[in-house]
């Protein structure tokens, strides 16, 4: 099958035409809810029509376009943005296409305001299972979210939309949570960006990646005392893990077929971290060894450019003669023609008070995500030695814990706000 094309065309013009023009169906009622109350089942406050606003050319029609945006290590790896949000919402009462066009009017004031890119602002709208079956009555284009082995028990999110935003600006993702949430000034735009009339806020998730961030956050539950992690480290366990060839090409990812041409698919975990054995029990050996493989040497790890070179085929022997095996050993399990089925946009947190990670990962089907963590699980491998169990000396399942877990579909660009809401 062909590829979607990179930029938008006249193909979207229905949809363009009904966000644009659709602004007498509003919906009338009762008043909105505050995060954690109210129901979307609930009549809404009238969506009064807002100006749409003009769209910067340029924009890839896949929202989720962010790599080419990226800076680059002297290794080639993308640099991922340094800080993350996401904030969950749910549809105010019976959508309608006010509703649409409010959300798109103030997605594109923040596409005004800012260049597209981590010094600017990066962004993508996913919708979940629940806006499809409950806000429009239809069937899902996605699975529900479920666990995903044995040893997990999360709460499966019900949210109707995952806005993901990231730039290197920690304050400026929080002007403009408070300019969508809460209808705040933000400097410098010039249009409408309040989305309360047409959304529930419901929770805000918040995080960072990169050098020197996990070491000054590194003060919370789950991390052991002392300053164990290194100001180099760009993630709480220490290690690099935005690597060139061990993520999923954004194309790779894409969908192809209508209504979602261009489109992809997206996982979002919520993971608490327990490192005080991770750190306070393991040797930096220990940890490559769980890490990556366990024929891996510390050496090895640090000298890793574009890729964690921890070999599959080499399983087995991990299994018998060592009793450990790497979580990027049995992850690599799971690649397509070689190369990887997701593409990671993950971070770490303090929210509540806990070191955690927030697990974002793009594929072209969430059966790609399940496979990845199948693969990572390796629930077979206790059979051969029963040193390695589900969470012992199994990669770093014993030092994740998955809390919460959902799954969007982020449409095109142009489907973006609400979607099928005019098939």
């Amino acid at each position: 099958m062909s590829r979607p094309p990179e930029h938008a065309s006249g193909a979207e013009l229905t949809r363009r035409r009904f966000i644009a023009g659709g602004t007498a169906l509003v919906v009338g009622g009762g008043a909105a809810g505050v995060a954690g109350c109210g129901s979307s089942k609930q009549a809404s406050a009238p969506v009064t029509p807002v100006a749409l606003g003009a769209q910067p050319t340029g924009l890839s029609a896949r929202q989720f376009a962010w790599t080419e945006t990226l800076t680059r290590d002297r290794d080639g790896n993308p640099v991922a943005p340094r800080h993350d949000r996401l904030l969950m919402f749910d549809v105010n009462g019976r959508p309608g296409a006010g509703h649409a066009r409010m959300l798109e009017a103030a997605l594109r004031t923040l596409e005004r305001r800012y260049a597209w890119g981590p010094e600017g602002l990066l962004f993508a709208a996913g919708w979940g299972v629940p806006y499809f079956t409950r806000a429009l009555g239809r069937p899902s284009p996605i699975p529900q979210a479920r666990a995903l082995s044995e040893f997990e028990l999360p709460t499966i999110d019900a949210y109707d939309l995952c806005l993901h935003l990231a730039c290197d600006d920690e304050t400026r993702l929080a002007q403009i949570e408070a300019a969508l949430v809460y209808g705040r000034r933000l400097s410098g735009a010039d249009g409408p960006l309040d989305v309360s009339p047409a959304l529930v806020w419901r929770e805000t998730r918040t995080g960072f990646t990169g050098a020197g961030l996990p070491a000054a956050h590194q003060r919370v539950g789950g991390i052991p005392p002392g300053g164990p992690i290194a100001s180099s480290a760009p993630l709480y366990m220490g290690f690099k893990s935005n690597l060139l060839r061990n993520q999923a090409d954004e194309g790779a990812i894409a969908l192809e077929s209508a209504p979602f041409a261009g489109g992809t698919t997206m996982a979002v975990s919520y993971m608490r971290l327990r490192l005080d054995s991770w750190y306070g029990g393991l040797s930096e050996r220990e940890r490559v060894a769980r890490m990556y493989a366990p024929q891996v040497s510390v050496a090895q790890a640090s000298r890793f450019t574009t890729d964690a070179e921890s070999d599959p085929g080499k399983l087995v022997q991990a299994i018998d003669r060592y009793g450990v095996i790497g979580h990027a050993q049995t992850s690599a399990r799971a690649r397509r023609n070689g190369k990887p089925l997701i593409l990671r946009r993950d971070f770490n947190t303090t929210d509540g008070g806990q070191a955690g990670l927030h697990f974002v990962s793009l594929q072209r089907d969430i059966a790609d995500f399940v496979r990845t963590r199948a693969a990572m699980n390796a629930a077979s491998a206790q059979l051969r030695n029963p040193a390695i169990t589900d969470t012992v000396n199994n990669g770093i399942n014993e030092f994740i814990f998955v809390v919460r877990r959902g799954n969007y579909i982020v449409p095109p660009r142009a489907r973006r706000s609400f979607p099928l809401l005019d098939a």
